[in-house]
């Protein structure tokens, strides 16, 4: 888990951990990509998630990735899609209730 921003926006402001297990991200030309342990959330993303708001912890992520990055703006489709399966496997490989960092 990165203790220094969030894992769904980027956000400096990472007050939250979700507990999970390791997978396998993407594998492409033998260039394998793996989420390792726990992610980090800020406080607007952890809202999104316990509301079960997919959507929208996939907008906020991929405006965040947009507005950081404005050369990919061509690629937004396939960013979303992209996102939102790396989203479902971080649901599918959650392991536990959050955790705030600042109790």
């Amino acid at each position: 888990m990165s203790t220094s921003v969030c894992d769904f926006c980027s956000a400096p402001d990472v007050t939250w951990q979700y507990p999970a297990r390791s997978f396998v991200a993407y594998a492409v030309n033998g260039v394998v990509g793996q989420s390792v342990g726990d992610w980090a959330a800020c406080r607007v993303c952890h809202e999104l998630i316990e509301a079960g708001d997919r959507q929208g912890l996939l907008e906020r992520s991929l405006q965040t990735l947009l507005e950081k990055n404005p050369e990919m703006l061509p690629e937004e489709a396939e960013l979303r899609d992209q996102l939102a399966q790396i989203h479902g496997m971080f649901f599918a490989h959650q392991a536990g209730a959050a955790m705030c960092l600042y109790p």
